[in-house]
This record gives C-alpha cells, sequence and structure tokens, in this order.
C-alpha cells in the first residue's frame, strides 16, 4: 500500500465521520422539534393543530335490538351435492336426465353401436343418519315437450311442472359405506332416450326420491362436480356392440353419456325462535342482527376515526353440533330490513370469523368496515345491522347457537380535536 492509498482512505473515513455527525445533529434537532409540538399529543396540520386522543366504546348484548332466523331455501340446480331422504327437519328429493348421446350419434357412417346393457352410476357424497341402507325410488317422467325442464330451471317451478307426471319406475338399495352405486335402466328407455322419435318427444329424466319416511339422508355428488384428475359426476354407462353396415361385429366397447341436468328440491319443518341467534348447515338458517343504536350519528363525531370494532360471541355448548373433523367459519355482511326475506343483502363489505371447531367456545369477528359503512353510509342505503351464515351451507349439517347475553363488541377509535 503506497501513500497516496493511507491519504485516500483517511480521507474518506473522516468525512464518512463528519456526515454521521451532521446526519446525528439534524435528527437532534428535528426531534427537538417534534417533541415541542406533540406535547399533550398535538400535531401541526396546515389547519392548525390538532389533539389526538384514542379511546374505546365497550357494549354488551343491549347493542343488538332484534334477531331475526331466516330459513335459507335449500333447494338449487348449482350444487356439489344432490341430496335424497330426511334428516333434521329437512326432506329431499332430486331430478337427473342424460340426453348427451353424442358419443354414440358420432360415430362414423360406416359403423352403428347397439347398446347391449345400460347404468346410472352416482358417486356418494355423504350420508347422515343411522340406517345402513337407504331405499331409493325412480320415477320416470312424462316425455311430453309440455314437461320440458333445463338445468338452470328454478327447482320449485321445476317439480311443480311436473307433478303429476311421473310414474313409479324401479326401486333401489344403497348401502351408506359404499362409494358408489349403479342403477339399471332398461333398454327400451335408453333407446328412446338416444332417439328422439318427434318432435313431441324429449327426455325429460327421472326423480329420486325415498321409499320411506325413516330418517336417513344420502348425498351424491353432482354434475357440477369435479375435481383435479378425479370426475365423480353421475353418468349413464353403455356397454355397446360396434358392427359395420353389414353387420359385421367389429368390437365391443364402453360409452359414457354425462348427466345433462339435475336439481335438488327440498322442504323444511324446522322452526327457530328469534330470540335464538342460530346458524347451520343442510337445513339452512341464517341470522339476522339489528343494530339499531350503532346507526345513530352520536356513535362517534364527524371527526372521529374509527380503528377496530371486534365482536366477540360466545358458543352455547348444549346447542350445536359440529362434526369432529369440520372446521366452520362464519361471514357476517351488511342487510336492509325491508328486504332480508328475500336475500336481497347489501354486499358492499364482507368481514370472516377465524376458522372453529368443536372444542372453541368463542369466535371474534372484526366487523370495521361493516360498521364504518353503516354509520357513515348515505342516508338512502339505511343499513339496519348484520346478518351472520355458516360456510358450506348446502353440503353438511353442523349447526351452532350463541348465547345473545353474552354478545359484546369493543370499538377503539381516535378523538380527533382542534386546539
Amino acid at each position: 500500500m503506497n501513500f497516496s492509498t493511507v491519504c485516500k482512505q483517511t480521507t474518506t473515513s473522516a468525512t464518512t465521520r463528519q456526515s454521521k455527525i451532521t446526519l446525528a445533529f439534524f435528527c437532534l434537532v428535528i426531534l427537538t422539534i417534534l417533541m415541542s409540538s406533540c406535547d399533550n399529543n398535538i400535531f401541526r396540520t396546515p389547519y392548525g393543530n390538532k389533539t389526538l386522543t384514542v379511546d374505546t366504546l365497550s357494549y354488551d348484548q343491549s347493542i343488538i335490538s332484534g334477531i331475526k332466523n331466516l330459513n335459507a331455501d335449500a333447494s338449487g340446480n348449482s350444487l356439489y351435492q344432490s341430496k335424497v331422504g330426511n334428516y333434521a327437519d329437512l326432506s329431499s328429493k332430486f331430478l337427473v336426465k342424460f340426453t348427451n348421446f353424442v358419443s354414440l350419434t358420432g360415430l362414423p357412417d360406416s359403423v352403428y353401436a347397439t347398446i347391449n346393457d345400460a347404468n346410472v352410476v352416482f358417486h356418494i357424497a355423504d350420508c347422515w343418519g343411522n340406517e345402513d341402507n337407504i331405499s331409493l325410488d325412480i320415477s320416470m317422467i312424462e316425455t311430453d315437450t309440455a314437461y320440458y325442464w333445463a338445468n338452470n330451471t328454478v327447482a320449485e317451478d321445476a317439480f311443480d311442472l311436473i307433478d303429476g307426471h311421473t310414474s313409479y319406475y324401479s326401486t333401489f338399495d344403497v348401502a351408506t359405506d359404499l362409494d358408489s352405486i349403479l342403477v339399471p335402466i332398461d333398454l327400451a328407455t335408453v333407446n328412446d332416450w338416444r332417439d328422439y322419435r318427434d318432435s313431441s318427444y324429449v327426455n325429460n329424466g327421472f326423480t329420486v326420491t325415498k321409499t320411506n319416511d325413516t330418517q336417513g339422508l344420502i348425498a351424491f355428488h353432482t354434475l357440477e362436480y369435479s375435481t383435479s384428475g378425479l370426475d365423480l359426476r353421475p353418468r349413464l354407462i353403455l356397454e355397446c356392440t360396434i358392427r359395420d353396415t353389414n353387420d359385421v361385429y367389429i368390437k365391443d366397447s364402453t360409452f359414457y353419456v354425462l348427466g345433462s341436468g339435475d336439481i335438488q328440491y327440498t322442504e323444511s319443518n324446522a322452526v327457530v325462535d328469534d330470540s335464538l341467534f342460530y346458524l347451520s348447515q343442510g337445513n339452512i338458517f341464517r341470522s339476522y342482527i339489528e343494530l339499531d343504536d350503532l346507526r345513530q350519528d352520536t356513535l362517534l363525531g364527524p371527526t372521529d376515526l374509527l380503528n377496530r370494532a371486534m365482536l366477540s360471541l360466545v358458543l352455547k355448548p348444549l346447542d350445536k353440533m359440529i362434526a369432529s373433523s369440520d372446521t366452520l367459519y362464519v361471514t357476517t355482511r351488511l342487510f336492509k330490513t325491508d328486504y332480508w326475506e328475500q336475500d336481497s343483502i347489501a354486499y358492499t363489505y364482507t368481514a370472516y370469523s377465524p376458522p372453529f371447531t368443536d372444542i372453541d367456545d368463542t369466535i371474534s369477528i372484526d366487523i370495521s368496515q361493516l360498521l364504518q359503512y353503516m354509520i357513515s353510509n348515505p342516508k338512502e342505503m339505511d343499513h339496519e345491522g348484520l346478518f351472520f351464515y355458516l360456510n358450506n351451507e348446502y353440503n353438511a349439517f353442523n349447526f351452532i347457537t350463541f348465547d345473545p347475553a353474552k354478545t359484546e363488541l369493543d370499538i377503539v377509535y381516535t378523538k380527533v380535536k382542534d386546539e
């Protein structure tokens, strides 16, 4: 190392120390100014000095001015399960049809297929109750175009349409420990479905109902159910023989016809008192709580800043049923009293609880955004409160009950005042 290099490093080190001393000095000056201007939480803005004070508002169950429980319709045509049977005051049935025979009609003109055997396969999704075997009836729907239904037809309308226009076809038993079942369909029926004889004929499929009124319910995967590498949608399996136009045997082949429509229809006999705060799946219940006091202008001043609002709900241990393997969460949204019975809910903001299981006894939900919108929205919006529902409403039968008397709401906010 030569002398010039040493001098250069020494000079650089001195410059660095001087820069650090200068920076520290300026930081000290700025800190002193800030401390002098922030005495008593005062801060300076272009509009003058302001004082910030953090405070908390705490409410008990009296914050709830009313509770309503809605038994939501569990019928539908875009579900992942089609249920049939009776369970938890819910009765269910479904209809299904197979019309897309393109796998057969798309064969080359030089060959034709003869159907030798036909079965519908249903993959079992879940079952409830204590029955080891559930007996189900199939009834064929008349093939007149007047009773045509589409997969997007409203469930109640579809079943009203076919009422009185079905005929008993067969009964089959389902062992509840199986993964899937095969339901035989006679060849004459399948060939009718395939051929579409004239313009007055339409394949309307069949209904699946429980043979008796005993408690037991089974669910099958629907047309909408398909996971990566595992397709469990219902389908018609056709075992066929392929021959050429000279009636010379070529080979035996299996063809698949996917379902083209399925609709579940349910009826509920359950009644829940509005003094309860009840949420359930399967036989779906949602709770709506009115929060009149929180909508008053006096809740927070015009310059107050809402920091956080935590709603704590306590589960009633004897009024819940959560399967040991299930994890639930509660969704919370805004609603208007005039519309809640029609499910016209305002989805402006959504809050979710943390996941919980059967061992949890308290659920806390951050409703800050919901509350902020409710107390500051234009009067024409006039949201009355919050409504709650469980995840996975259509595909399980868990239920929970909150104790209204133990409901708490803690609001942390910042007061902003002129000095």
